[in-house]
């Protein structure tokens, strides 16, 4: 009898870890030590003055402390480890343009300063972080210098020195809760990310009983919670019909499976054509995952797809054999019509059911799910073809100005992340409303009438 393999363990031991039991195990034992201690009502937030994410999360921790009895204890934080930002000068852009995009979708003031911090600056806001760390109101005294920082065009910076010592005290013990980077709320064990992941933080305040109200309802969830609710099904050939959805994926990025789940809703509710454009994962390009940032990934994705209703937690990592077996079949799926449900019912087997994809038994069962033929499919394994269209797919998403998956792209528009999707949606609505100001949709004839054939 052949002995069990570390790949044969390693989807069980994956399902274990993200089990419910074990999440309300590690909630109990947390909650315990916080009320022993005293600080059930105490959440750390890490901030990095060089992170323009810091300024719309500051605004909102403001907006939950009106909400719950808490209480936000600053920590300052500098270091951007190159292991963790692998594209640094991409990131910077990135960043400040999607903190935008997430202030004004909260109504809050957005980091747009039109050039990045100077050094100076930098340093003088660090120094300025950690002073009032130290005051009873370190919430507000962050908040305004963030501000002055990220949206003030002035330019002052004061010869304040940070203090070393606090800054490395802040940094390792970010480190040694698990994290690597700033825009971080750490609350009972758990790790909350911007404004983004705040709605869990919300549900982890309402468990331990600290609303101010009586209600529960959650402020921040904008970015996911009405996605296609008010999507209108477009007529083939209307204008905002014909351009695709472009989604840079990879099929080892739990994300992506997230993405490529709200990707497939988002164009089947608008009915517009969904492009799939898979990429090699960032361990098979020459860049590297962390542990702690590949542990808080695998974590922030089970609490998401709990969330969205998606299974995941039961994986089994298809890095290395199992990818290139994968996009070695893509353009034969692609070639039947079918390349949309061959990838997503391979992202669900190696995320949600612990199938193990570089094995034929496991491939096999992939394929014939999806409709494919296996014998015809076996033929096609050792075909590398597929580099140059995936190679070609990395360097499209680059161009975007973007180097991680799930990456969207719908005409002039693109954004990163599967909690993004609402900006593509924003984008396909800007489309229809455009559209319907210039012309009406006449399905009888596929034709487009303009106002003056309107009125003939």
């Amino acid at each position: 009898m052949r002995h069990p393999e570390k790949a044969d363990l390693m989807p069980w031991f994956a399902r274990a870890l993200s089990s419910a039991p074990r999440y309300s195990l590690q909630h109990i034992v947390q909650s315990a030590h916080a009320r022993i201690r005293g600080e059930q009502d105490l959440a750390r937030v890490f901030i990095n003055p060089r992170d323009p994410f810091g300024l719309p999360l500051l605004q909102a921790l403001i907006h939950l402390q009106n909400h719950y009895r808490v209480r936000f204890r600053i920590h300052t934080v500098w270091r951007l480890d190159d292991d963790m930002f692998p594209e640094p000068a991409l990131w910077s852009v990135w960043a400040q343009q999607d903190a935008n995009r997430l202030a004004r979708l909260y109504d809050f003031t957005p980091p747009n300063r039109p050039t990045p911090p100077s050094e100076a600056e930098l340093t003088s806001a660090t120094a300025r972080l950690l002073a009032a760390e130290k005051t009873p109101e370190a919430l507000a005294a962050a908040l305004t210098i963030f501000d002055e920082l990220w949206h003030s065009t002035t330019g002052e910076a004061s010869a304040a020195i940070p203090d070393e010592a606090v800054l490395s005290e802040n940094e390792t013990m970010l480190r040694r809760l698990g994290h690597y980077q700033g825009s971080m709320v750490w609350y009972l064990g758990d790790w909350f990310w911007g404004v983004d992941r705040l709605d869990h933080l919300e549900r982890s305040f309402i468990r331990q009983g600290l609303n101010r109200h009586a209600a529960d309802t959650l402020t921040f969830t904008r970015t996911w919670i009405d996605l296609t609710r008010h999507a209108t099904a477009l007529p083939g050939g209307h204008p905002a019909a014909a351009t695709s959805l472009e989604v840079f994926f990879s099929i080892r990025s739990p994300y992506s499976y997230l993405g490529l789940e709200r990707a497939i809703q988002l164009a089947d509710a608008w009915k517009i054509p969904l492009r799939l454009r898979p990429v090699l994962p960032m361990l098979m390009r020459g860049q590297s995952v962390p542990d702690a940032k590949k542990w808080y990934i695998f974590h922030d994705t089970k609490r998401e797809a709990n969330k969205l209703g998606i299974p995941y937690g039961f994986v089994a990592d298809p890095l290395g054999p199992g990818v290139e077996r994968c996009y070695a079949l893509f353009e034969y799926a692609r070639s039947l019509g079918r390349e949309i449900d061959y990838m997503r019912t391979y992202a669900r087997a190696v995320n949600a059911e612990g199938i193990r994809s570089e094995t034929d038994a496991g491939l096999k069962l992939i394929v014939e799910r999806a409709g494919l033929d296996w014998h015809k499919a076996r033929t096609l394994l050792h075909d590398e073809s597929w580099r140059d269209w995936a190679e070609g797919n990395r360097q499209a998403m680059y161009e975007c100005g973007l180097w991680g998956v799930p990456s969207f792209r719908y005409g002039q528009v693109s954004c990163w992340g599967q909690d993004r999707l609402w900006v593509i949606e924003e984008a396909i609505k800007k489309r229809v409303e455009t559209s319907s100001t210039q012309g009406v949709y006449d399905p009888t004839n596929n034709e487009e009438l303009t106002s003056s054939q309107r009125s003939n």
